[in-house]
């Protein structure tokens, strides 16, 4: 998890200033993009209704980390569903935090950089709004893994203890999320919609089916995940509304000019 997030925090440097074709002409252009980011935290920390979702999201995990359901359902999967195929399905899903890092940081900046010289507009904002989601939820993430402290299901219960783990959220979960959310919440068709948001979820699965984390640690991960995704999009639906003034000198006075993205 440390990787990852040294890696998308490094990203985030090149990705998030680059929003403007004509960098080298705007000097705006880094601050817009730290501007961004800046706006997704305080929708994420700041915002009340976000807030109460996050607090709702934890209060159901714990329903299931604090009494016996999660071990419940860890040994009714384990002992009833987990067979050969399950584990060929959740084979793709099946690899380390580390591995997340060398594959999806790559193709954030592989689609941005293909973006930019296919002029797909697209691909573009499909990076640069995954890198900000990650970021946006990537404190929340790594408090409450700890705050949590749950334990992994070969280790112990999940039961919360602060600090005594770091597995009671799902890292990978997140991490591996978040691209497909990103992708659904872009995607004006409600049955591409509906097939991000489920391949946002088979990461999480592959979890269970390898024993590597309990139903609320998986569940919490995702949901963290979806709600960085959707404070981005708020972000973004509130740059669009914005006016931006501009002035300018002319020969015989001063020009301003209003401009206002719909």
């Amino acid at each position: 998890m440390t990787l990852f997030l040294r890696i998308v925090l490094g990203l985030a440097v090149l990705l998030l200033p680059l929003g403007h074709r004509c960098l080298a002409e705007d000097n705006g252009a880094i601050s817009r993009g730290y501007e961004a980011v800046k706006t997704d935290l305080g929708n994420f920390y700041l915002d009340r209704e976000n807030l109460t979702r996050l607090g709702i999201g934890i209060a159901g995990a714990a329903v299931f980390a604090n009494t016996g359901m999660d071990r419940y359902l860890r040994n009714k999967y384990q002992d009833d569903l987990r067979s050969n195929g399950t584990d060929e399905t959740t084979k793709i899903f099946n690899y380390s935090a580390t591995a997340v890092a060398v594959v999806l940081a790559p193709a954030y900046l592989g689609a941005y950089g293909a973006g930019k010289l296919l002029h797909n507009s697209t691909m573009v904002d499909w990076a640069k709004n995954s890198v900000r989601a990650t970021i946006a939820g990537g404190p929340a993430l790594v408090l409450l893994a700890a705050a949590t402290g749950g334990d992994r299901p070969n280790e112990g219960d999940s039961k919360w203890g602060a600090y005594q783990n770091f597995h009671g959220v799902s890292g990978h979960t997140y991490f591996s999320a978040i691209p497909f959310i990103t992708a659904a919440k872009m995607s004006e068709n409600a049955y591409q919609k509906a097939i991000f948001y489920g391949i946002s979820t088979l990461p999480g699965v592959s979890r269970i089916n390898d024993d590597k984390h309990y139903f609320s640690q998986v569940a919490l991960g995702w949901f963290i995940g979806y709600l960085s995704c959707a404070v981005v999009e708020k972000g973004n639906d509130q740059r669009e509304g914005r006016v931006h003034v501009q002035l300018a000198s002319v020969p015989k006075g001063i020009a301003i000019t209003l401009q206002k993205t719909y």
